[in-house]
């Protein structure tokens, strides 16, 4: 399995926004006061999207030689304790 690389961690932070909008039929994702925001399908106002994604909607992503688990708000996967 081949994970996405990136140049920095805004670059795979708005690499890994932009997929889950697709896949999840979200359009027009932004970044507003540090918050992601994006359209939801057949929507008018934008959501979010911190409030909508699940626990199960992070993804690996390689910045260098660090590897992270990613979710599409920006926010990391914490390991439970």
């Amino acid at each position: 399995m081949s994970l996405p690389s990136y140049a920095s961690f805004a670059d795979a932070i708005r690499g890994t926004c932009n997929d889950w909008c697709n896949a999840q039929g979200y359009s027009s994702p932004f970044c507003k006061n540090g918050e992601w925001w994006a359209f939801p399908p057949n929507g008018v106002m934008p959501v979010q999207i911190k409030t909508v994604m699940d626990k199960t909607s992070h993804r690996l992503v390689k910045i260098g030689s660090l590897t992270l688990a990613l979710f599409p708000d920006g926010s990391l996967l914490r390991e439970s304790t």
